[in-house]
């Protein structure tokens, strides 16, 4: 088996909880083929110096390294990266064969350092969906000479979209391209008891950024809809105060239920239980919550923007054009009243073939097979 270093400018911490899930998500199914070992560094002020913390996640070693951020901060990020990388290639003394960095900006120059300094090999997994247009965003010159550099060094950019490759190539970033798309576990989320159509709940699980996945459009989609006994369940990580104001406004408190922050055995569960997902964001890449609920065999109402056409076919669910509420009440009420069309298992089963650990795990293997 290979040693890979799974580097990422997001990943799940103390810090940040879910922060770039889809990323160990890859990580886990590029460990069944291979030795997986996690760095990962983040700030974190509340500490007066670094902290390295080492440990065991089923089939990953993943190590983070937090760090207070001084005066010169672009040093503690160097130091911080040095320490994990002396912790595991000296006292750990592990021989990597290849990189894999996840998310370009703004940690690519990890990989890059490793390739000039050890000469290893390095494929970078993009998700981030600000590849769509870097105009939007204010990079320093620095930045995008580091993004090109890596677009140029790299042996693979694997974006996990077709939408996403297109956007690249239109910017004039050259490359070997793979797509390899989000994975889901099959065994965390799987179908769950039988619906009934006693009552009928449409479920959203997000961020809560409304300007990205428009949550405000689906509550007021949801408040036209003509259904008898529909709820809509509204889970997220982020701020829900606004969300239940408008909700009390709109006096649906009785139909719109809302939750904080859940781990993914509850997620799996809502999903299970709901009778279909609903994301209707104005941004999106290859959306990991739309996987996860065919995965649970729930058919799902989506906004057609950035991959998220590629997930669909008629069997799995509808797309509806982004912004336009009148179309989501609608398809809404045609899920409905369609609803026995959908079969749970062949949505679960499309999941599978096409987003499991093993088919994605499998595909990053074939491709570290042939760098090396």
């Amino acid at each position: 088996m290979k040693n890979i270093l799974f580097l990422s400018s997001w990943f799940p911490s103390k810090v940040h909880s879910t922060l770039g899930n889809f990323v160990k998500y890859h990580a886990h199914s590029a460990a069944k083929f291979n030795n997986i070992y996690v760095l990962y560094i983040v700030a974190d002020d509340t500490l007066k110096n670094y902290k390295l913390e080492s440990f065991k996640e089923e089939n990953l070693l993943i190590t983070i390294v937090y760090f207070k951020r001084g005066i010169f901060k672009y040093f503690n990020y160097w130091n911080a990266f040095l320490k994990g990388l002396h912790f595991l290639m000296k006292e750990k003394a592990i021989e990597f064969d290849l990189v894999h960095m996840n998310i370009m900006h703004p940690g690519i120059w990890q990989a890059l350092y490793l390739y000039y300094k050890h000469q290893l090999p390095f494929i970078v997994s993009e998700n981030w969906h600000g590849f769509q247009d870097l105009s939007r965003y204010k990079l320093s010159r620095l930045q995008y000479f580091l993004i090109k550099k890596g677009f140029k060094k790299s042996n693979f950019i694997c974006p996990v979209s077709i939408q996403l490759q297109d956007c690249m190539k239109k910017a004039g970033y050259s490359a070997s391209y793979k797509i390899i798309p989000n994975v889901v576990n099959t065994n965390t989320f799987k179908i769950g008891e039988k619906k009934t159509l006693n009552s009928f709940t449409f479920l959203h699980v997000s961020t809560l950024e409304d300007s990205i996945k428009n949550v405000s459009g689906i509550i007021d989609a949801f408040d036209k809809v003509d259904i008898p006994n529909a709820f809509l369940k509204i889970i997220g990580d982020g701020p829900t105060h606004w969300i239940s104001e408008k909700v009390n406004n709109l006096k649906l408190s009785n139909s719109i239920i809302v939750k904080g922050k859940m781990n993914h055995k509850d997620i799996s569960k809502e999903m299970q239980m709901a009778n279909a997902f609903v994301l209707f964001s104005n941004i999106e890449n290859l959306p990991l919550v739309l996987i996860e609920s065919m995965a649970c065999g729930t058919p799902f109402i989506a906004s057609n923007v950035g991959g998220v056409a590629e997930l669909h076919n008629d069997d799995v669910g509808v797309l509806v054009e982004s912004g336009n509420s009148k179309e989501l009440t609608l398809q809404m009420e045609l899920l409905y009243s369609n609803y026995k069309k959908y079969d749970a298992k062949i949505i679960r089963q499309h999941a599978i073939n096409h987003y499991s650990e093993e088919v994605v795990g499998k595909q990053f293997n074939d491709l570290y097979i042939e760098i090396l």
